[in-house]
């Protein structure tokens, strides 16, 4: 079956035209409220950042406050640093000459007897020398070992140990010479004075 019109053909484009009128403007609408929708998300979004950035600023500005307070405290601890520094240019590193001589004497024993004991520091750089006699050969070496194991001393060596009369015994006659450490710092790095 075929459906047959009877409206004039005028009414009928009339009718076409208004279909089509109302789909582009049901379109345009569409677009429109689409449109809408994007702008009122981005709108939102700029809000949103507006309030992270300002809160991102608040942050910011209370963390560059923190910095610039402590920054006092960096500068005191350079300056600390560089006093520290200077003192320990200036009193060097001289021995602890107490808890050498200390160490000396409880490493000699009694058999031992000294003529001179020399000692000199410059600069971080010492000599020791020490001179004596003693009755036994294994009384030097006694005392030998024992020297080497001070801390303040290196490269020990003797020099000389010669047999030779004192009074009217016989004697063994030494000479140990050593490179004597330079002490301590004056301010230690890790934070412990002297």
């Amino acid at each position: 079956m075929k459906y047959v019109s009877l409206l004039p053909p005028e009414i009928k484009q009339k009718r076409i035209r208004e279909s089509r009128q109302g789909k582009v403007l049901r379109i345009i609408f569409l677009v429109f409220v689409g449109l809408l929708g994007i702008y009122a998300f981005l709108l939102v979004s700029t809000f949103m950042t507006r309030s992270n950035l300002q809160s991102l600023q608040a942050e910011r500005q209370s963390v560059e406050n923190q910095a610039a307070a402590l920054q006092e405290y960096e500068d005191l601890y350079n300056r600390m640093e560089s006093a520290e520094g200077k003192i320990n240019t200036a009193m060097e590193r001289v021995p602890e000459w107490g808890d050498f001589l200390s160490d000396l004497g409880s490493v000699l024993d009694p058999d031992i007897s000294l003529r001179s004991i020399q000692l000199s520091y410059q600069a971080e750089d010492g000599s020791f020398n020490m001179d004596g006699w003693t009755f036994a050969h294994g009384n030097v070496a006694n005392m030998l070992q024992r020297v080497y194991t001070l801390n303040q001393l290196e490269d020990v060596r003797i020099q000389v140990s010669s047999e030779t009369t004192v009074g009217e015994r016989d004697a063994v006659q030494f000479t140990v010479d050593a490179d004597l450490l330079p002490g301590p710092q004056f301010f230690d790095p890790d934070g412990e004075d002297n």
